[in-house]
């Protein structure tokens, strides 16, 4: 009696587990060793009704018992199967997880790239900028007072007067350059058209840029990564692409912040552009990446560049 309801509980724990093994088929997205193993639990239910016949009904003939046999043999190559593909399937995790590690370190590298980058920039900016002007603005404080005549002391003070000016112009464009802002104060719309009319003045690039997104405001994030976007492909234009003109196509749908952006210059080839790590390629797409956005480009060497950033505004 003993035996019979171990056998019971046995039969019904096993079927309880074949049960719930093939619920999970589907979450496993029909996994192979997912499937043999859901297969060899229905088996071993199947064997343990074998098992009962001794217990209920006449002693088995020996049909029963090389059915027995037969179905012990498919559940061992069943689970074997399994087992193989699970192998197969942890093999699978290492090269993702040694993958993931490479892209985590391409990342990594990335990050550090940029700063670098912003940091050699602002230093050179101070160096060029602002460093000749206080020099000159030394220069000027130690001729005051040493010439006789007041009329060329007014005008060493109307000279340091406007080179302290400028130093305050030059420092305002390059904080305005490390933190717009306009886009703070006024959104993401205003500061690229900002932007775009002092490139106008400097550069003499006919810069073409609409966008739907009127006085709409983002997230920070969203603004300063998209603003970012566009700047770097404006200057990897002007630097790098020889061209006279681009068009900026800036639009705002279903929670998905988009840039269409193309200019007319030489063009590259963006395969050899990320291995050589030009363009700003890596960083761009980084900056995306971090809000669930993207960039996409398309052209060849001589037709021009097109480019498509999106990223989730919502």
């Amino acid at each position: 009696m003993l035996s019979q309801i171990i056998v019971y509980l046995s039969l019904l724990c096993q079927v309880v587990a074949t049960g719930y093994a093939i619920s999970l088929v589907k979450k496993t997205k029909f996994n192979v060793s997912w499937i043999m193993f859901s297969s060899g639990f229905s088996l071993v239910a199947l064997y343990r009704v074998f098992e009962l016949f001794p217990l209920t009904g006449p002693l088995a003939d020996e049909k029963f018992y090389l059915a027995k046999i037969w179905l012990s043999l498919i559940i061992s190559l069943v689970f074997t199967v399994g087992i193989f593909y699970t192998r197969k399937l942890f093999q699978f995790l290492n090269r993702l997880e040694k993958i993931r590690d490479e892209t985590e370190k391409r990342v990594l590298s990335a990050v550090i790239r940029t700063e670098e980058q912003e940091r050699q920039r602002f230093a050179k900016e101070l160096h060029d900028g602002i460093g000749p002007l206080l020099s000159v603005a030394k220069m000027l404080l130690s001729g005051l007072d040493t010439l006789p005549a007041d009329s060329v002391n007014e005008k060493l003070k109307l000279n340091l007067q406007q080179v302290v000016d400028e130093a305050i112009d030059s420092v305002r464009e390059i904080s305005t350059n490390i933190s717009p802002h306009v886009l703070n104060d006024f959104g993401l719309k205003e500061a690229i058209s900002s932007f775009i009319k002092k490139l106008r003045a400097a550069e003499g690039i006919d810069i073409h840029f609409r966008a739907n997104i009127e006085r709409r405001r983002f997230s920070y994030n969203v603004e300063v990564i998209m603003y970012r976007v566009i700047c770097e492909l404006i200057n990897n234009t002007i630097r790098h692409a020889g061209a006279s003109t681009i068009r900026m196509h800036l639009h705002w749908e279903n929670d998905l912040l988009q840039l269409d952006y193309e200019d007319n210059g030489r063009g590259f080839e963006l395969s050899r552009a990320i291995g050589e790590g030009g363009m700003g390629i890596r960083n761009m797409q980084y900056r995306l990446k971090s809000g669930n956005g993207d960039i996409l480009f398309t052209g060849k060497p001589g037709q021009g560049m097109q480019a498509r950033a999106y990223i989730n505004a919502k």
